[in-house]
């Protein structure tokens, strides 16, 4: 919807990628997040850890 009112919005918003600290923070916490989740209940919260990963490593690259 924010792409409709703002065109380019989306563009902005996964900048994050393009730097270097972005996909590191994604690809660590995902990781950590998957072995946890996977030993505490299975392969089941995958998809809460990808999102989960994707916010982390978006917040830490704008707080820079």
């Amino acid at each position: 919807m924010r792409e409709m009112k703002e065109p380019g919005s989306a563009r902005y918003e996964w900048t994050f990628l393009r730097e270097r600290r972005g996909p590191v923070t994604f690809l660590a916490t995902a990781s950590v997040l998957s072995a946890v989740s996977w030993t505490i209940s299975g392969p089941a919260y995958l998809p809460w850890v990808g999102l989960a990963a994707l916010l982390v490593a978006r917040v830490s690259s704008k707080e820079r």
